[in-house]
């Protein structure tokens, strides 16, 4: 199988993500100093605690994304390993964050994290979680967000092929998502979109009805290669 990843983006989020949960906790710290003055003026001490709160904030899920290992790209790829060069995926690279090219065409991963039993019933997604504490009670809901947020993954993926191939050359685009959660227990039967846990992603891709790719040359322009 073919990697690409845009390790440039990677990198300058890791160092985004850093400085800003860094940052902000020392900025709390300066704060703290602040504070410890017997002239010191509250608004200034407030004013440094809420601004190193909001970027430790912002940072700490950033780190969490970009700068833990292994992050979902790595997991993705790992879950694929042993296909074919058929295959291709493309990381933060073409609008959606990870493209999949296959014999079965061409698809916007959308990962999901929870835990829980995922069925396709009556029309939408329910997620079903049992409690597990004193600070979480299970139940059920139902998941409307995944629709719409598998439409906008393909979107975003189609407008970044015609961008880099032109509207000629690109092709269908479809939505896949992938329950990445190791408690997870996936039920996808009937569900107008794909859907699979990681366990059985490479399955899944393999087993694809045929559809619309790309071509050895469209990949390469794709990853900034002239074939």
């Amino acid at each position: 199988m073919r990697h690409y990843l845009n390790s440039r983006k990677v990198r300058r989020n890791v160092i985004i993500s850093r400085g800003l949960s860094y940052g902000g906790l020392g900025i709390m710290a300066i704060g703290l100093v602040v504070s410890l003055r017997q002239a010191a003026p509250l608004d200034a001490v407030l004013g440094l605690f809420f601004v190193g709160m909001v970027a430790s904030q912002i940072g700490l899920p950033m780190r969490n994304r970009w700068d833990r290992h292994p992050r979902i790209d790595e997991v993705l790829d790992s879950s694929m390993k042993g296909l074919d060069e058929r295959f291709a995926i493309f990381h933060y690279t073409l609008g959606s964050s990870h493209a999949l090219f296959c014999p079965g065409g061409v698809f916007a991963l959308l990962p999901r994290l929870e835990d829980g039993k995922y069925e396709y019933r009556d029309g939408d997604w329910v997620r079903t979680w049992t409690g597990r504490g004193r600070l979480r009670r299970g139940g059920t809901r139902k998941l409307g967000g995944i629709h719409r947020e598998a439409a906008v993954e393909a979107e975003r993926l189609r407008k970044g092929l015609v961008k880099k191939l032109g509207p000629d050359e690109a092709p269908a685009v479809h939505a896949f998502v992938v329950f990445l959660h190791s408690a997870a227990e996936v039920r996808p039967d009937g569900a107008p979109t794909p859907a699979t846990h990681l366990k059985k992603l490479k399955e899944a891709v393999r087993k694809l009805p045929k559809g619309a790719s790309l071509s050895d040359s469209q990949l390469a322009r794709l990853s900034g290669n002239r074939a």
